[in-house]
């Protein structure tokens, strides 16, 4: 305690004029808690109600939080089976134009063939011979006698 506050406790308790009878000094802290005791009681309903209400939010926060992980699961597992779905009908897509070109692409080559032999019916007797024998050649096996290709025998 300062001086200043030393001092103020002796003032005057009664206006200027005539004696008074002796006054208690005065206390500052203790006038300033029986002034604001009620206020501070007052208060202290105020912050656990306010204390309440955080707790009930922050309740609400986490089940509001529980409850938008759950539905993001959802979205996502919904998610992934429509990917899958997607992904399954592009490539069933895939192969059926996969097919359709390869259905294509064996006619002309059946075509063609059919077209190479009503022009030279030998010629792919001979072109299978050269491969067989190329294909020998490649391992080091020794060619033997070329078949007939009509008959099958040597």
């Amino acid at each position: 305690m300062g001086m200043w506050e030393l001092l103020r406790r002796f003032r005057p308790a009664g206006t200027p004029g005539a004696a008074a009878p002796a006054a208690v000094p005065a206390n500052p802290e203790q006038q300033a808690a029986a002034e604001l005791g009620p206020v501070f009681n007052a208060l202290a309903a105020a912050r656990a109600e306010a204390a309440g209400i955080r707790a009930s939010a922050a309740h609400d926060a986490e089940e509001r939080e529980r409850s938008a992980a759950a539905e993001a699961g959802r979205i996502i597992a919904a998610a992934q089976d429509a990917a899958r779905s997607v992904r399954d009908e592009a490539f069933s897509l895939a192969q059926r134009d996969v097919e359709r070109t390869g259905a294509a692409l064996v006619t002309a080559a059946r075509e063609q063939a059919a077209g190479l032999r009503a022009r030279d019916p030998d010629a792919l007797d001979r072109a299978a011979d050269a491969v067989v024998r190329a294909a020998l050649a490649a391992i080091g096996a020794a060619p033997g006698p070329a078949p007939d290709a009509r008959t099958g025998s040597p």
